[in-house]
């Protein structure tokens, strides 16, 4: 019998069959693949809250406008009708105590926003120095409304050679220059039951008054106010 070598087919190899394998082009691990994921998570999410907070924007914004055609908000005014001198007297070392009521006319000319005024301070300067102070009583002032508001201001204050000086003067003139400083907290109240974020007046009113003695009702000769808003 004639024996005949044995010859591989083509494609059979006589070599490892693993030793050659070069990994594939399209394999990806598994850790990739989880850190793309959160990535299309996280952006999705960014995106997400990006709108819902535009929404909100344009809601609040809307809301805003709405309310202001709706009410159609104006300015309300003040100004400082009379002085009553109920105390000025000088005390122990120059000390000067002083009890003055200021009579205060608020017009609200708003037909549909109330004034909550909260806790404040009011005060009377003399030459750069405080001689009283006090604060308007918070109310609710409704709209389309003129109050007359009563306030009462204390204090005791020293006044210097230079300051005595000054006032000798100027009541010898009858020309007293003061300034009323008001720090002004308000909340706006829209027909009654929305209450919107506060803000704060300030005024300064700057009097010029014939004579300042106890038990006496000045003449006020000048007054001007300047005004200023701090959200």
């Amino acid at each position: 019998m004639t024996s005949e070598a044995y010859v591989p087919k083509k494609y059979e190899s006589l070599e490892n069959p693993f030793a050659n394998k070069k990994p594939s082009r399209h394999h990806h691990s598994s850790s990739g693949c989880g850190c793309f994921r959160i990535c299309c998570c996280f952006c999705s999410c960014c995106r997400c809250c990006i709108c819902i907070i535009l929404v909100i924007i344009i809601l609040l914004v809307g809301i805003g406008l709405a309310l202001y055609y709706l009410v159609k908000p104006n300015v309300p005014s003040y100004d400082i009708e009379d002085i009553d001198v109920k105390s000025f007297d000088v005390r122990k070392e120059n000390n000067v105590y002083s009890n003055v009521m200021v009579v205060v006319k608020a017009q609200n000319p708003n037909q549909d926003i109330g004034l909550d005024y909260l806790e404040n301070e009011v005060g009377i300067m003399y030459s750069g120095s405080i001689l009283s102070s006090g604060q308007i009583p918070p109310f609710l002032q409704p709209g389309k409304n003129t109050t007359m508001i009563n306030v009462e201001l204390k204090g005791e204050n020293k006044f210097d050679v230079e300051m005595e000086n000054q006032f000798i003067k100027d009541s010898k003139e009858e020309k007293i220059p003061l300034l009323i400083i008001v720090k002004l907290p308000i909340r706006l109240v829209i027909k009654d039951f929305i209450h919107l974020r506060k803000f704060v007046v300030n005024v300064n009113c700057s009097l010029v008054i014939d004579k300042l003695e106890a038990n006496t009702k000045p003449n006020i000769l000048e007054k001007d106010f300047t005004y200023g808003i701090k959200f």
